[in-house]
């Protein structure tokens, strides 16, 4: 008599607690919360910023972040867009550890979350954002809802390097790339310049960012340098003003890379903030 193949349960979801989809205005700002389970954010429109522990992404559509158990974390509206997020938290029996918590979607697995939300919108009973449990005679749906929830999450993560030792050491060059970039945003740092202030090759840095940001280190660092040209306009400081705090001797150049980045004019930003 043959022995089975004992097949491991790599992800094992077995509580859902919270669901629920949601558009932003432009100034949202949630301050932040932790709690002892799972939770993960899709970016289904728009761009938002992310504060996960003590790193910050910012996702744009086609996007999703990881929030680990006792993680604190929050979100913002980024860009002047108004984002649209669907949110999942739950508690998982088995759960793999791996590097990386930043996910890219596919068009095909963008529909799968909407899809999802809509079988546990059918599948669960609800008060607010909080799952209170399964609606009647919904039981099929709601195995449905796990055993789909879990194929989409083994789908991202199999994506990503499951963690050896080398993890913790990669995620803090991250971070220190990451101060890098926060401390000198008048530098106008190239790829090479920041690698060196890290002590490791550009293409280990590229590496790192398309892992943990989900996004080159270049747009990482441009986004950074966008965002903290907003926040000198909205505080008064005229075009030139900012130009030059940020690095720019070129006014109109600045202008054209603000406007690639936010979708307007530095001009046309510092105005809508006056209506």
């Amino acid at each position: 008599m043959q022995n089975g193949c004992e097949i491991p349960n790599i992800i094992s979801i077995d509580a859902i607690h919270t669901l629920f989809k949601i558009s932003f205005r432009s100034d949202y700002e949630f301050k932040g919360e932790r709690h002892n389970f799972w939770e993960i954010v899709f970016v289904i429109g728009g761009t938002v910023g992310i504060n996960a522990g003590d790193d910050i992404y910012v996702l744009e559509r086609g996007q999703a972040v990881l929030h680990r158990p006792d993680e604190f974390h929050r979100i913002w509206s980024e860009f002047d867009t108004n984002p649209t997020v669907i949110v999942f938290s739950f508690t998982a029996n088995s759960f793999p550890e791996f590097d990386g918590r930043i996910f890219n979607l596919d068009s095909s697995q963008i529909k799968k979350v909407e899809e999802l939300y809509s079988l546990a919108i059918d599948a669960f009973e609800s008060e607010g954002i909080n799952i209170t449990g399964i609606s009647p005679s919904k039981e099929l749906c709601a195995e449905e809802f796990r055993l789909n929830m879990e194929l989409l999450l083994f789908s991202l993560i199999s994506k990503h390097s499951f963690r050896a030792g080398s993890g913790v050491r990669s995620a803090e060059i991250y971070a220190e790339a990451v101060r890098v970039m926060e401390q000198s945003p008048d530098a106008g740092y190239c790829i090479d310049d920041i690698a060196l202030k890290c002590s490791i090759s550009p293409a280990y840095l590229k590496k790192l960012f398309v892992k943990y940001a989900g996004c080159s280190v270049m747009k990482y660092y441009n986004r950074l340098r966008a965002r903290i040209a907003c926040g000198y306009l909205s505080n008064g400081k005229s075009v030139k003003e900012t130009a030059l705090l940020l690095g720019f001797t070129d006014q109109n150049y600045f202008s054209t890379f603000f406007k690639r980045i936010i979708g307007l004019s530095p001009t046309e930003f510092r105005n809508q903030g006056r209506r």
